[in-house]
């Protein structure tokens, strides 16, 4: 876990998490400061388009549940496969099922090709899907950039202090979910054991466990402390979702589950209904998450995407990473200040770590030539940022397409059955509680 230096002794510029340092004259460094072209503006316009897309997936699907709600009847668009991205659960099912049968479930098939691909990328590229393509992470960036103009214009205390209450917050929050999580995982508790009374009984634990990182003394319980807290959130989540899908649910389940499951054939449009219509309480979370993205940077993406996780995990093997030339580095501390993802990035040889989503902010930012790069293991290849984007998009691109062309991106439900399926979504048998699901 990248280190985080103590709030007090960091910089406004820094988001209150790093050590200032004295800035270079960059006319001396040998890199230019030009307003052309760069790794940040590429990155940019690759996330503006894929936000395009998912907003044109997102309306082209409302606009077939709207004609699937009206009998079939009025003005139509085909469902977009592509809707199956926002099903990450059935694309951990549709992963277990196809390493189990070999096969593609015909129910989400897209949602298995996009997750796949996901997971390839990270094998190749890192994190670059989350840093380069993820919509969510382009709405979080956004956030924070947006927050860090108004923060900038407060008071160094007061804009450390507001920048750092998200991560003791969650860090709170993690010390009291975390551990029923694990407890999940080893089957010491079950979901319906939180009905019991004896969770209310321990409401002042999780007070406690909510005021430690706000009332502990920084020399006992550093900001450092605080992270790395916050941050195993991410990680026991992905865990027990690996724990319940791939390692606990047989293959013969899924089968059922596929055939005879009604709530997995319309679990798209489920969730379409739940964001259309969500509970108080749903609508509140969502809403704190936004606002403290405002205020922390990439505060989803750092402490709740278990499948973020999952391709950090997995980018520790790509053959590509962010290398520092020693010998030419100046430490003038640019290269950590721009890292969104909080990661000392001027302390490092090699950037091997999981959070780096290899966005190249972090080499745009620095003034020497050469000093910082993405170069392949050993040092042994510069790769241009232009050079990753288009193998990063070109691999994305390229699987997507080979599934479509192979039958294996649309799904086998056909437009009849959606019409049926969505005149009686009321009725229970779509409903389904801790997992359970009803048969037909």
């Amino acid at each position: 876990m990248e280190e985080i230096k103590h709030q007090q002794s960091m910089p406004a510029s820094a988001g209150g998490l790093y050590r200032e340092k004295k800035r270079p004259d960059t006319r001396k460094t040998g890199k230019s400061n030009k307003r052309g072209l760069n790794s940040q503006k590429v990155r940019w316009s690759v996330q503006i388009a894929f936000f395009v897309v998912v907003l044109v997936i997102g309306w082209q699907f409302y606009t077939f549940v709207k004609y699937c709600e009206a009998g079939g009847k009025g003005f139509y668009l085909p469902r977009p496969p592509g809707v199956e991205s926002f099903l990450p659960i059935s694309a951990l099912m549709g992963t277990k099922y196809f390493f189990g049968t070999g096969t593609i479930n015909p129910i989400h098939p897209a949602g298995f090709v996009i997750f796949g691909t996901l997971l390839l990328t990270a094998l190749f590229f890192k994190r670059g899907f989350c840093g380069w393509i993820c919509p969510i992470g382009t709405v979080s960036e956004w956030e924070w950039r947006l927050g860090d103009w108004f923060l900038k214009k407060l008071p160094q205390r007061v804009s450390s202090l507001m920048r750092n209450i998200p991560t003791r917050f969650t860090a709170g929050l993690s010390l009291i979910f975390t551990p029923l999580i694990a407890l999940l995982i080893l089957e010491v508790i079950t979901m319906e054991s939180f009905e019991s009374p004896l969770f209310r009984y321990l409401t002042p634990a999780y007070i406690l466990a909510m005021a430690l990182p706000f009332v502990v003394p920084g020399k006992f319980w550093s900001d450092k402390i605080n992270d790395i807290i916050a941050r195993a959130w991410k990680f026991s989540i992905l865990a027990f979702f690996i724990h319940v899908v791939i390692i606990k649910m047989p293959i013969a389940q899924l089968e059922v589950l596929y055939t005879r499951a009604p709530f997995v054939r319309v679990a798209d449009v489920k969730m379409l209904k739940f964001f259309l219509n969500m509970s108080g309480m749903a609508l509140s979370v969502v809403l704190t998450i936004l606002l403290l993205s405002l205020i922390n940077k990439n505060y989803w993406c750092r402490f709740f995407c278990p499948y973020g996780a999952l391709l950090g995990i997995i980018g520790y093997v790509s053959p590509m990473r962010i290398t520092r030339d020693t010998g030419k580095c100046i430490d003038c501390g640019k290269c950590t200040r721009a890292c969104a993802m909080h990661i000392l990035v001027e302390k490092k040889k090699h950037v091997l770590t999981h959070e780096c989503v290899a966005c190249y902010d972090c080499v745009n930012a620095c003034p020497v030539n050469g000093a910082l790069d993405m170069k392949l293991v050993g040092d042994r290849k510069k790769i241009h940022y232009g050079l990753y984007a288009i193998m990063l998009v070109g691999l994305y691109v390229a699987i997507t397409n080979t599934a479509r062309a192979t039958g294996h991106w649309y799904t086998k439900i056909s437009d009849a059955e959606y019409v049926l399926r969505i005149s009686e979504l009321n009725h229970p048998k779509y409903l389904h509680k801790a997992g359970q699901f009803e048969m037909e």
